[in-house]
């Protein structure tokens, strides 16, 4: 029997990490009954307290689960990930990012510093030379891991969430926009979500004036609220929707094939719309935004939350997106057919065990 630890944010319900850790349950399924698998929350009072040394291998899943806002690389996962491989045990990073990074790092030729000890970068090197297999998000969290000192060659396998099938089509909707909005409790480029709030809802006003109707929907609980607040900022209530239920990841694919484009703000919507083959415009709250477009070539398509002009950029990605539709979508099947194929490497090989 191959005993398997998977560490991901998980239990609180959010879409996007419950997704990756399902996309990856499914995939191990299919290795067979000589295998199980366990969990356990990446937060450190649980990493804590796991038994490593139970485990043959370790996962690092998907998510900004190895990065903080000042080390960059979250030494209390290093330390982990260090003293499964003192026990003699494998790990294998699956998709993992960089999150929370100053918005100066999305530069390619931007001067990184890493805070970090001796001891943790010493970890961390041996970390990732050991690791059996190791995939990141994007080409700009590659860059940082670099600019720290990881030599060892990193592959950029994209998000697991590039492992999501496109569902069954509903008939399209005329004129329809999927809207996502949430909160990150003002951990956003520009602190202010307030502002970006109104800055989107003057975005929004317009489209509804050029004939387009809103359906808003969640990734998470939690952003229920604010979307309410967002919703009654718009002068024509009879043009928008608010579905207060937060699906599935199937369901919502589904439901995301009578929209003409969507507006999102949490990362995983915009996977989710890159799967249902609906464009997308990413609103930039934090690097790991920019890290996913600029894994498929769309980094035009993500607006800034900082930025003064956030209103006219998005109306005039919405005429980008009328006008580049298909060319768009071609580019998203194109490279989510390339991540998959490199997401599924580990479990081609019978996760190295």
């Amino acid at each position: 029997m191959k005993h398997v630890l998977y560490i991901g944010w998980i239990g609180y319900h959010n879409l996007g990490d419950e997704l990756m850790f399902d996309l990856f349950k499914h995939k191990f399924s299919k290795l067979g009954e000589y295998y199980k698998l366990d969990l356990v929350n990446n937060e450190k009072r649980y990493l804590d307290n796991a038994p490593l040394h139970v485990y043959d291998l370790i996962v690092l899943g998907g998510g900004s689960i190895i990065s903080g806002p000042d080390q960059l690389i979250q030494p209390y996962i290093i330390e982990t990930l260090y003293k499964a491989i003192q026990l003699n045990k494998k790990v294998m990073i699956w998709g993992s990012g960089i999150d929370w990074a100053p918005k100066s790092y999305i530069a390619p030729d931007a001067p990184i510093s890493w805070q970090a000890s001796p001891e943790i970068k010493q970890k961390a090197q041996t970390v990732f030379a050991e690791s059996v297999w190791t995939g990141v998000r994007g080409p700009l969290t590659q860059q940082i891991l670099q600019h720290c000192g990881i030599n060892t060659p990193i592959e950029i396998s994209g998000d697991p969430a590039f492992l999501l099938d496109k569902k069954s089509t509903d008939e399209k909707t005329n004129k329809l926009i999927g809207v996502n909005w949430g909160t990150s409790y003002q951990n956003i480029y520009g602190h202010d979500e307030i502002i970006l709030e109104n800055r989107l809802a003057s975005a929004l006003n317009q489209l509804i004036a050029k004939g387009y109707k809103l359906y808003f929907y969640l990734v998470w609980h939690a952003d229920l609220e604010v979307t309410k607040r967002l919703c009654q900022k718009l002068t024509n209530q009879q043009a928008i929707t608010l579905d207060e239920k937060v699906y599935h990841q199937d369901e919502l694919m589904v439901l995301m094939n009578r929209f003409d484009f969507t507006i999102n703000f949490k990362l995983h919507a915009n996977y989710l719309s890159l799967a249902a083959q609906v464009p997308f415009i990413a609103l930039g709250y934090r690097f790991k935004i920019f890290d996913f477009a600029a894994s498929i070539d769309l980094s035009d398509m993500v607006i800034a939350t900082d930025d003064a002009q956030l209103s006219d950029n998005i109306l005039a990605l919405e005429q980008q997106i009328a006008t580049n539709k298909q060319r768009i979508i071609n580019s998203m099947q194109q490279y989510q057919q390339i991540y998959q194929k490199k997401l599924m490497k580990p479990f081609e090989q019978g996760l190295y065990l």
